[in-house]
């Protein structure tokens, strides 16, 4: 790498440092130039504004995203894409503050959640406070990657404090330059939107140059440069997929609630149509900057192989590299650009929310400027903004001391995002959530930022410390990167999950704990409703241009005073005195924020340094206020369904709603204020309200319970109908409140209710009907389906029959490695198709419940020993080894069900072990060996095994195999039917095969089990009861070698053969196969054919029927009657029935006739075999 280190050290240090302030000052001339345009040249121009949200794109997206694509090989960020999905589809959110931040005239997202919660100063300072440490480390992140690049670019290699402080202390100066010529923060700053869209345009265009050179002059195009990607080795870094939707929920976020971004989206916008604009223009910026940011990361990785370089700086040292030093240094102002609209942006965004939120309600606490004699403070204001600036880059210079030894841009960039997040809940909250409190968004943001604090930030600078790696005070569950037990998160994605979870939790539970003021009340009216509440205020003109002229300029207060004498007269009127305060209101909450100017105003309006006709105005207004109280408790009083009596501690009526009077039906005028309950309780007795022998000893009852404080509950019916629930309660200072409901409609309800009861036997039983009619249909339905599956297995399997015949009679006579092969292929496709009908049939049996089992008592041996006969054939000829380890024992179950599992079971080790998938490769699935593991063929053999383990009551049957494993999610669902694994989907089959299996077990009652570990291998395994007995001695040979089709090809028989098939084809197929054979062919396709048949002077010495024949015949009653025929009285021919239907009673039929049965499709090795045993 010496020679390339001399390569970089070509460029001069005072050369990129001129071109540095060059461009600063071109920066700086553009601000200037776009702050003298008139503002409506601006509204014309929505590119603008779009342009300058790609502050959002820092150095991070210039050479943090190549680094990032480098080790992942994705394109496009994350973060991004949660950025487009936030423009795109979180329109209405952004519309909704856009419109809340323009009525308001508020300044910041600090000031815009503060606004919310009754302009709290301490909502105020809590985001102010988590938008500083959030985005100081961002800031360190730009100023490291301007150092870098620039000691990268000259060759000094220093890394020193040197270039970071210079940098730091340049773009202090430049901050205050482009944000503290004016006061008021909530007024567009066009110079800075087009100093940030300008340079948005830079470093697009130097990304894109670069990117060009790495494609097409470095490389020869994308085809090139992909094809040399593909000989790269694999990175062994990778991002999960919690990783990958930690960073889209964080772009959502942050795209919206990143203080510079927040800013320059809501604050710098001046009308809805610029952010309509920019729904579309934003995302597509974004979709540019990253379109070479895939090549870039591939050019770097060919060139600098092995790892030599920091992927970080591919951007900067491919044109280094060769020699472009012109484009090296046109990569380091793109870089310059990207950092320094960063940097400015946030600090000026920073220092605003510092000074309003936090300093400037400090500074007026002090006695010496909260006096009314203080001068104006718009000079000592815009210093402490320039102050703030200063402290802010300082701070971040000295943490980016601190992080020098990180080698990523993105993990401390990530880690800021996470802590900017925690505003968010607060955020949404305050547009959606009307139950939302101050209490609950300040602890919800504080608990998340310590949850924040304790998983990412102190892990992150402390990564060996004891209670990191092992847990607070040694407890496992509370370490910090696995808090309580979660594991497999990356520490971003834990972060992120635990401090929202802790943010959201401590929100909402509060806020529905906590009460809401009346100024939360309001303001949720302002956001959630987006209502304008007029606010009482009673200051005078001359108060309110003291105000402004105190924290504005004398300007500023001369306006006012002459907006006041163009109202004239009509100042006297409240919407003119009021229209005043909010023009005040507005114009200080531009400049000390909507929190600041809540405490000024409130600390004018209650001063108590003021003459006495001002002393009295307050009381009236005091005086005002309770009577409005009063007034507004009255009405909701007299507008509630239930009517109130209060009665004092002397059982005198004192207070009564209009609903009272209804409800007991009182004359006009009778109740009065002072009125004895006695009186009026009497009355009711008069009237007949009250009837009975002891009327008047409840009168008198009813008093002492009423003076001892007793409460009462009782319903008493009125003269009209009506009833009437009446509730008393004692009060705490003496008396007695009583309530009055109407609830006649409820005891109507209750009178329903229980005639209803009385005929809901009559209902259960009809419904019970309805049920057992329904159950009878659904069960004739599903009978019905059965006999149709049986139907079309038997009319489907026919044509399938004929065709593997003629395929395997075409193998065996064709000469022609090309034919032969074609023919393979046509056997193979066939017994896919005979394979999904033979599963489709067999799981809708099971699941019809008609398949009925046969419990018996039978050797495991003569089982396993025609299972491993069948497989041993099938094993050499995929070239799988198969192992089995047969045993002697006794076992209870259904021989044939139980076969089936295990038939199953090692059907699927050798169907998708990889020698097995791909020697069943069809025409119909020629890419099945893309899907299995990529395994090396000269050190690999696919193996299984069968065995039996013997357990205390029962035998365990284990089919086991060294193929690719079943991932550990995937091992409940591929029992279900139609499950399959992603890698296999290339194999032939329905996925039908365990779910037979698990269906049949059932029907069995026996267990199956699953161990399966990916990439090295399965286990199945069925246990089965054990019978404990004297077993029969186990016959070895019953394992025996079988004859390969080659060696049974030549064999003849010189014997006549009645075949009987209502199907043509199958009928064909079955005669030329045993003519092939040697055989003399007689053929029938009915009763009277084959009695034609008998007529010949050849006799036939075997008889192949099929079951189901036309007319609902079947073959084995028409066999029995042709054998009644008197030319088989000296010599009976023996018998094949063949059917493809699945039922159990046409083997019994077959079984009892004493004839042999074949289950189509009909094999021509199985044929041949029984034909020879017969014969």
């Amino acid at each position: 790498m010496g020679n390339i280190l001399l390569a970089w050290l070509s460029v001069d240090t005072w050369w990129i440092s001129v071109i540095s302030i060059a461009y600063l000052a071109v920066l700086f001339i553009v601000a200037q130039w776009g702050q003298n345009q008139a503002i409506d040249q601006w509204r014309k121009r929505p590119w603008v504004y779009s342009l300058s949200l790609g502050v959002c794109c820092t150095s991070w997206a210039f050479y943090g995203t190549v680094g990032q694509a480098a080790t992942t090989g994705a394109w496009l960020a994350p973060i991004y894409i949660g950025s487009i999905i936030c423009l795109v589809l979180a329109w209405p959110m952004l519309m909704r503050t856009l419109q809340i931040i323009k009525s308001q005239n508020l300044t910041s997202i600090a000031d815009f959640i503060a606004c919310r919660f009754d302009r709290s100063p301490k909502i105020a300072a809590s985001v102010a406070m988590v938008s500083l440490f959030g985005t100081i480390p961002y800031i360190a992140l730009q100023l490291r990657a301007i150092s870098t690049s620039f000691d990268l670019l000259t060759g000094t290699f220093q890394s020193g404090i040197s270039t970071a402080f210079i940098v730091t202390i340049v773009l202090i100066i430049f901050s205050i330059l482009f944000g503290t010529r004016q006061l008021s923060a909530s007024k567009q700053n066009q110079g800075l939107v087009l100093a940030i869209a300008f340079s948005s345009i830079v470093k697009l265009f130097a990304l894109t140059t670069v990117g060009l050179f790495a494609t097409f002059y470095v490389f020869d195009g994308f085809s090139d440069l992909l094809a040399r990607g593909q000989h790269l080795p694999p990175s062994s870094e990778g991002n999960s997929l919690y990783f990958v939707l930690s960073q889209i929920l964080l772009g959502a976020i942050t795209i919206y609630a990143l203080p510079q971004e927040f800013h320059m989206m809501m604050i710098e916008n001046h009308h809805a149509k610029e952010l309509k604009a920019a729904r579309w223009m934003v995302p597509l910026y974004l979709l540019l900057i990253n379109a070479f940011v895939l090549p870039i990361a591939l050019a770097g990785q060919i060139s600098f192989p092995g790892g030599s370089v920091d992927a970080d700086t591919y951007v900067l040292t491919l044109p280094l590299f060769y020699q472009q030093a012109w484009l090296g240094i046109l990569v380091y102002i793109g870089g310059l650009a990207a950092a320094t609209a960063m940097v400015i942006v946030a600090a000026i965004v920073l220092s605003t929310m510092i000074s309003t939120e936090i300093l400037t309600p400090l500074l007026l606490r002090l006695p010496k400027f909260s006096s009314q004699q203080t001068p104006q403070l718009a000079g000592i204001l815009l210093n402490l903004r320039r102050i703030s600036i200063a402290a802010i880059l300082l701070s971040a210079f000295a943490f980016e001391r601190y992080i020098d030894q990180q080698n990523h841009l993105a993990s401390i960039g990530l880690l800021s995002f996470v802590l900017l997040s925690q505003f968010f809940p607060a955020a949404v909250g305050a547009l959606y959530w009307r139950r939302a409190t101050t209490q609950g968004a300040f602890w919800g943001m504080l608990m998340g930022s310590l949850v924040w604090l304790y998983t990412l930030l102190l892990p992150a600078t402390f990564p060996d410390a004891l209670w990191v790696t092992q847990g607070l005070l040694n407890i496992p569950w509370l370490t910090p990167t696995a808090l309580f037990g979660l594991t497999g998160l990356d520490n971003i994605s834990h972060g992120l999950l635990y401090s929202l979870l802790a943010n959201v939790g401590c929100f909402v539970l509060i806020s529905l704990l906590k009460e809401q003021s009346v100024g939360e009340v309001l303001q949720a009216d302002v956001f959630v409703n987006r209502k304008q509440v007029a606010l009482e205020r009673h200051l005078s003109v001359e108060d309110l241009a003291s105000l402004l002229h105190r924290f504005i300029n004398k300007e500023e207060a001369d306006a006012l005073q002459a907006r006041a004498k163009v109202l004239g007269s009509e100042l006297q009127l409240a919407t003119r005195r009021e229209e005043l305060v909010d023009y005040t209101r507005l114009k200080l909450s531009g400049v000390l924020g909507s929190a600041s100017t809540r405490m000024v105003m409130n600390a004018a309006s209650r001063s108590q340094q003021v003459p006495l006709e001002d002393v009295v105005s307050i009381v009236d207004e005091a005086n005002q206020i309770f009577e409005f109280n009063r007034e507004l408790l009255q009405s909701g009083v007299e507008n509630i369904e239930q009517g109130i009596s209060v009665v004092d501690a002397d059982m005198r009526l004192v207070a009564w709603n209009k609903r009272y009077i209804e409800l007991l039906d009182y004359p006009k005028d009778y109740v009065k204020a002072g009125i004895p309950i006695e009186t009026l309780l009497r009355f009711n007795i008069e009237r007949g309200i009250i009837v009975g022998d002891e009327a008047h000893e409840l009168v008198e009852k009813r008093l002492a319970h009423m003076r001892s404080g007793s409460p009462h509950h009782f319903q008493r019916t009125m003269l009209d109908g009506k009833v009437l629930e009446i509730r008393g309660q004692a009060m705490p200072g003496g008396g007695f409140v009583s309530t009055f409901t109407d609830i006649t409609a409820h005891i109507q309800a209750e009178k329903a209710l229980q005639l209803a009861n009385e005929t809901l036997e009559k209902r259960v039983e009809s419904r019970t009907r309805e049920l057992a009619k329904a159950k009878a249909e659904a069960e004739a339905a599903n009978s019905s389906k059965t006999r149709f599956l049986a139907a079309a297995s038997h009319d489907l399997m026919q044509p399938f029959n004929a065709l593997t015949l003629f395929t395997e009679m075409l193998k065996q006579r064709v000469t022609s490695t090309e034919l032969k092969d074609l023919a393979t292929h046509i056997e193979a496709s066939l017994n896919v198709v005979e394979s999904l009908l033979s599963d489709l049939v067999e799981i809708s049996r099971l699941d019809s419940s008609s398949l009925k089992t046969e419990q018996s008592q039978f050797a495991l041996n003569d089982l396993l020993s025609t299972l491993v006969n069948e497989f041993k054939v099938l094993s050499a000829e995929q070239g799988i080894d198969f192992s089995y380890q047969l045993s002697s024992c006794l076992v209870q179950s259904d021989q044939r069900l139980l076969r089936r599992i295990i038939q199953n079971f090692l059907s699927n080790a050798f169907h998708y072990s990889p020698a097995g998938a791909v020697n069943r490769q069809t025409p119909l699935s020629l890419n099945a060996s893309a899907a299995l593991p990529k395994l090396s063929q000269a050190d690999f053999v696919p193996k299984v095994l069968l065995g039996v383990r013997r357990l205390e009551h029962s035998l365990l049957i284990q089919v086991w195999d060294n193929g690719p494993g079943i991932p550990q999610d995937k091992q409940q669902a591929i029992f279900g039917e139609f499950e399959r694994l992603e890698q296999t989907r290339e194999i032939p089959g329905l996925g039908l095969g365990l779910a037979i299996c698990d269906r049949i077990a059932k029907l069995l009652g026996l267990k199956i089990a699953l161990h399966s570990e990916v990439g090295k291998g399965t286990c199945f395994s069925v246990e089965v009861p054990r019978v404990f007995a004297q077993a029969k001695p186990s016959n070895p040979s019953n394992v025996v070698k079988l004859r390969s089709e080659e060696e049974g090809a030549n064999d003849s028989f010189n014997i006549s053969v009645l075949v009987i098939d209502n199907d043509e084809l199958m009928l064909k197929a079955i005669s030329s196969l045993l003519l092939g054979w040697g055989c003399h062919v007689l053929t029938a396709r009915d009763k009277a054919s084959a009695e034609q048949q008998l007529t010949q002077q050849v006799l036939p010495k075997l008889i192949i029927a099929d079951y189901h024949l036309d007319d609902d015949q079947n073959g084995v009653d028409l066999v029995q009657s042709l054998l009644t025929h008197p030319v088989f009285s000296s010599q009976r021919p023996t018998c094949i029935i063949c059917s493809a239907d699945p039922s159990e009673s046409v083997r019994q039929h077959t079984s009892s006739a004493q004839f042999s049965f074949v289950r189509k499709p009909v094999k021509a090795t199985a044929l041949k075999r029984l034909i020879k045993q017969l014969s």
